[in-house]
């Protein structure tokens, strides 16, 4: 990675392009009693190049270096990777992205069954994260409001048209699934009530098996709601056919103060009657670093807990 990063800069210097960094440290202790005690940290790099030549285009690159430790077998794993690395074009009505990428497909909060690159983990520590894409994906400025998109990557195509439709934003959305034998046509649709703080969203569509012809139903239904003193409610309902699952979630966010955040997120199954509780508290140490301590409460009793410590460079 060293002799890497010394090629970039020296190219960046010698073709005159802006080269821009930014490093990030994250780091998670964790414990869970059928794993014992873990630990992870991962060192982020940014870097941003671009021209003064070429305002419309741009290169970001993201760089990771993992380290993975069992405390309680004394195991430990280390690797690098890119996390992203694209090339970004954006002109008035234009936007090519190439390269490894983040699809931004879905309007759920606890799930997302219309994202197959993308996925949300709402049971992970970090939920943001999201492994890239290498794809292809161009979107067309229709007008303001409204603009398709099209991407392509090695197993799955997309296409999707959005524009806002009086009250909502409204999206139609067709995936060619090959990894996973799946065509899929389905919607997406998020917007406010009535000119409350209510936010309602959905998502969710018909799923066809291309192996077997057989064909089910995904979806979620949500509701968002902001209060005073900094409290968020949200809710949200999932259905899967094919599983014949059905889950609710519901999640109280409550900032006390500017540098306070408590968090609790509890999803049940309507079926087996599961039950996760995870509540979490986020503490600003300065604009630059954050401490996360938190746990996940089970029916299954396979809790687990966790610190998250992040600094930006």
């Amino acid at each position: 990675m060293r002799l890497f990063l010394s090629f970039l800069l020296t190219i960046s210097t010698l073709s005159g392009l802006d080269l821009k960094t930014n490093l990030e440290n994250n780091n998670i202790l964790g414990y869970q009693k059928s794993l014992g005690t873990l630990n992870y940290n991962r060192l982020r790099l940014y870097l941003d190049l671009s021209d003064k030549r070429w305002k419309d285009i741009n290169a970001k690159m993201i760089l990771d270096n993992e380290n993975f430790y069992n405390l309680k077998g004394s195991k430990n794993r280390n690797k690098s990777s890119f996390y992203r690395a694209y090339i970004n074009y954006t002109g008035e009505k234009h936007m090519f992205v190439v390269g490894l990428q983040r699809i931004p497909f879905g309007v759920g909060r606890i799930w997302n069954p219309i994202d197959v690159f993308n996925p949300i983990d709402i049971t992970s520590i970090e939920t943001n994260e999201r492994k890239g894409t290498e794809s292809i994906r161009y979107e067309y400025a229709i007008n303001e409001l409204s603009n398709f998109d099209i991407t392509l990557s090695k197993n799955r195509h997309a296409l999707r048209i959005k524009g806002y439709l009086n009250v909502a934003d409204f999206a139609l959305i067709f995936i060619k699934d090959k990894r996973n034998s799946l065509d899929i046509v389905g919607v997406e649709a998020e917007g406010e009530l009535l000119n409350t703080d209510i936010t309602l969203r959905g998502e969710g569509g018909r799923f066809l098996d291309t192996k077997t012809d057989e064909s089910y139903y995904s979806y979620i239904l949500g509701v968002e709601r902001g209060f005073e003193n900094s409290i968020i409610l949200l809710a949200e309902f999932y259905q899967n056919t094919k599983l014949k699952t059905k889950q609710l979630a519901l999640n109280l966010s409550y900032q006390p103060s500017p540098i306070w955040t408590i968090n609790l997120l509890g999803l049940g199954s309507l079926d087996n009657k599961t039950l996760t509780l995870s509540p979490s508290f986020t503490y600003s140490l300065s604009d630059e670093s954050t401490l996360v301590a938190g746990a996940f409460f089970n029916s299954k009793r396979e809790d687990r807990f966790f610190v998250n410590y992040f600094i930006n460079f």
